[in-house]
């Protein structure tokens, strides 16, 4: 995408296809994102995104055949015990048996769907194996998430 000082966001002379990688902790990732896809598709690019959470997070807000959702848990989030309190050992143990136990065959699957899309680029929020499997497969990637 370019960006003109005068102008704002302008149309890339060039289509890209997006696999955009969402954490599945809460919809406020999901709701905040919402906004990067829907310029994204503005734009005139494709954007795929992966998310465990319900895909009315996206398809409520944007409508648009260019819009794909994928749904798929790669990132557990945090483990919480009310809406402020963190369980961190659970948080790790359902990390290890959601992402690290089944690694290889994560990347496995996740690099053969970024071919099977012709993905130019991919954006992590922050799924930790996305930048890996965009890696593998020989793609740019980029993370971005919300806090500081």
């Amino acid at each position: 995408m370019r960006i003109d000082d005068n102008e704002g966001v302008s149309a890339s002379s060039k289509h890209l296809v997006f696999a955009y990688y969402v954490t599945g902790h809460g919809f406020g990732h999901a709701t905040r994102i919402v906004e990067v896809v829907r310029h994204l598709i503005a734009a005139g690019h494709d954007v795929h995104v992966v998310i465990g959470a319900p895909d009315f997070v996206f398809t409520s807000e944007i409508q648009s055949p260019r819009l794909k959702i994928r749904k798929v848990l790669l990132d557990c989030g945090a483990v919480q015990a009310d809406a402020l309190t963190v369980d961190r050992l659970a948080s790790l143990e359902k990390y290890v048996e959601t992402a690290v136990i089944p690694r290889a065959e994560i990347l496995e699957t996740e690099v053969e769907w970024l071919h099977s899309i012709k993905a130019d680029f991919v954006v992590s929020d922050v799924v930790p194996v996305a930048c890996r499997a965009a890696a593998d497969a020989g793609i740019r990637s980029v993370c971005v998430t919300n806090f500081r």
